[in-house]
Formats: structure tokens, C-alpha cells, sequence
């Protein structure tokens, strides 16, 4: 039911002809046009905004604590969750293949209130697909925590991106994803109802064959070689626009796992 960040990632350009990617160019395409509004609580990305109150809770009560945890917010787009993440403590790098989010999250960094915080000593972008940014020497099993909210239902090669994500975390970390189950209840609801009726998310922004089963996204997980500790079902509710945890899963969700 998101318009995801992941836009982001819709991520990533197709950068070198030497490496695979998951970028989907026509997903890049679809997104690009929105980045200008990753800021505005009220416009397409309302619901990400509100999917915080939750979210960003759920990853801070789940890292280790000790000292400032280094995470990777893969798909930042214009720094919707990492900023929020920052302002919690964390050292975050932000990745995301689309130059116009990047641009849009640096200069969301340029607000006064987050200078004045230091969020920017903390935080920084960097416009990159997972595949490259995790071939750097210095970024393998080099986090503390990996998030990917809203993205995985947007990427072309699901395995190597899952792939890619664990090797960005250092082993015992966790891996914090959101996204969209693939059954009929949610191209009811994250398709028709919410693009076509009520016009929460811009239409055509989902493809359901693309949604993830969270048997799918444990398989993936697993090869990966982490183990999945927890999957809760969310719910976003219209009126009111804020989110809930429930059982079911049959629509939205969010998967914990821990790299071995």
C-alpha cells in the first residue's frame, strides 16, 4: 500500500556492464518523478511518513545496544526513514540508485533544525545500486543493522539483492524489512483500493506479481545465509493515516532476520 522509497530503488542505475543488478529500469522511470516530493507528509509518500511512527521504533528496540551502531538504509530515496533513524543515534549511510532522491536527501540535510542537531556528522547519501556499494571492500559485513523498507517488491533480481544485503551485515546483525505479500486481499487492497479508489499511492506504482510471499522472502533469506527471527503483519488505516501491528499477513508486512 506504499508508494515505495523505494523509489529508491527503483533504486540504483544500471551502473557497469561488469556487475548484476536488481535495478528495474522501468521502475527507476515510474519513480523519478516523485522524488521532488519525499518531504511532503501530505502528498504521495503520506503513507511512508506515517509507517515512521512505527517503524522507526521497531528497528531502534531491535539493534543491539552498545556503542552508535553503523546502518545501511538501502533504497533511502530522499531520506525519509534515514533522517529519523539518525536522529536516533544511529550512524547512517543511505544508498539509492536515483540521483534526483539523492538530491532531495542532501538537501533535506541542509535544514537548519538538523544542522543544529549535527544529524549531517551521521548521516550520509550516496547514489549507488546495492551490487556495487557492496563490492567495496569497506562495506562488506560492515553493518551494524541493514534496513530495506518498501523495496523489495520493486526489484528486478530478487535472490541477488537479498544476497547483497547480507553481505553488508557483519554476522549477529540484524536485517529489517517491509513490504507487500502477493495474495488477493492485497491486489484488493494495495492495488484497486488504494491507487484506483482512494488515490492513497499514484496509480500504476505497484505491480502485484512482483509482491513478495514472506515464504518467498525466508527462502531468499535463508540462502542468504540469515535466519528469519520474526514476521508481523501491518495495517494502514485511511482515515487517520497511521499503522497498526496485526497478525495477519495477508497484506502488508515487516520480516526480522539475523545474519549468521
Amino acid at each position: 500500500m506504499l508508494p515505495s522509497r523505494s523509489v529508491i530503488a527503483r533504486f540504483c542505475r544500471l551502473h557497469s556492464t561488469a556487475s548484476v543488478s536488481s535495478i528495474d529500469a522501468k521502475e527507476v522511470e515510474k519513480f523519478g518523478d516523485l522524488s521532488a516530493e519525499w518531504s511532503d507528509e501530505l502528498g504521495s509518500f503520506h503513507a511512508l511518513h506515517s509507517l515512521n511512527r512505527i517503524r522507526v521504533p521497531w528497528i531502534v528496540d531491535n539493534v543491539p545496544k552498545g556503542s552508535p551502531s553503523r546502518l545501511v538504509d538501502v533504497g533511502s530515496g530522499g531520506g525519509l526513514l534515514s533522517i529519523p533513524l539518525a536522529r536516533s543515534g544511529f550512524d547512517v549511510t543511505g544508498i539509492d540508485a536515483t540521483r534526483q532522491a539523492v538530491d532531495a536527501a542532501r538537501l533535506a540535510l541542509q535544514a537548519k533544525p538538523l544542522q543544529r542537531a549535527g544529524i549531517s556528522d551521521r548521516l550520509r547519501f550516496e547514489q549507488t545500486s546495492v551490487e556495487d556499494f557492496c563490492q567495496k571492500a569497506q562495506n562488506k559485513s560492515a553493518y551494524d543493522a541493514v534496513v530495506a523498507s518498501e523495496i523489495v517488491e520493486h526489484v528486478a533480481d530478487l535472490p541477488g539483492f537479498i544476497s547483497s544485503l547480507a553481505t553488508l551485515a557483519r554476522p549477529g546483525a540484524p536485517l529489517f524489512i517491509t513490504t507487500i505479500n502477493r495474495t488477493w486481499l492485497s491486489k484488493l487492497a494495495a492495488i484497486w483500493l488504494a491507487e484506483n479508489v482512494l488515490k492513497i499511492v499514484p496509480e500504476g506504482v505497484h505491480e502485484w506479481e512482483k509482491f513478495v510471499t514472506p515464504a518467498e522472502l525466508t527462502s531468499h533469506l535463508e540462502k542468504a545465509g540469515c535466519r528469519v527471527a520474526a514476521i508481523h503483519g501491518l495495517m494502514f488505516h485511511p482515515i487517520g493515516n497511521h499503522w497498526t501491528w496485526i497478525e495477519s499477513t495477508q497484506c502488508n508486512y515487516a520480516v526480522l532476520a539475523v545474519k549468521k
